[in-house]
């Protein structure tokens, strides 16, 4: 079983599963271009000399290292980023070798709110921000932040709604019990009815 089903509880379902916006792999595929321009420059600039073949090789070894360090890795970390909201909590995951992650019980939310500037509405992301229990979370990047929130808001609702009627069906079946009990008492003691019929 993958994650995150296998990180989910009896009865938990995922509502909303994704990664940090896409905009945050601009950045290593910028690198990625710039890296491989330049060992191609490089490489052109040294091949009429004699030692082409080792610089060729150096060129090649330090462009690899490059790519792995400043686009392998900041997009294998993207991936391996998750933001799970479920009908009961709203999970982030993190890292590659080490993984820092965070769950909120749903019921534990106070406030959702979110944060757009104008670029990140024209990309299609933003801040969302939790308030938990006099304390604020911020998760930035996510895409479709107003859907993350709709959705937030709706399990909410819903959590709230199934409490209110297990309440409610708790309290009928207590009262039931109580006029049972109180029923029972009456026909196991018909000792006293007995008593005042004799008098």
């Amino acid at each position: 079983m993958a994650f995150p089903d296998d990180a989910l509880d009896d009865g938990e379902h995922v509502v909303l599963h994704g990664h940090p916006h896409w905009r945050l792999g601009l950045r290593p595929g910028a690198v990625l271009v710039a890296v491989c321009a330049g060992a191609g420059f490089a490489a052109a600039v040294v091949r009429l000399q004699t030692w082409a073949p080792g610089a060729w090789l150096a060129l090649a070894l330090l462009a690899a290292v490059a790519a792995v360090r400043f686009t392998v890795l900041p997009l294998a970390r993207w991936r391996s980023t998750h933001l799970i909201v479920t009908n009961r909590r709203i999970m982030v995951r993190e890292g590659l070798l080490v993984r820092d992650g965070i769950d909120v019980p749903i019921d534990r939310i106070d406030a959702v709110r979110v944060h757009a500037g104008a670029t990140e509405r024209l990309l299609g992301c933003g801040t969302l921000l939790l308030d938990v229990a006099g304390e604020r979370l911020r998760f930035t990047d996510v895409p479709a932040v107003e859907r993350v929130q709709a959705r937030l808001h709706r399990e909410i609702g819903r959590l709230a709604e199934r409490r209110r009627t297990a309440d409610k069906e708790s309290e009928h079946t207590a009262r039931r019990g109580y006029a049972d009990a109180a029923v029972r008492g009456r026909m196991e003691d018909p000792a006293p009815q007995r008593e005042r019929a004799a008098l």
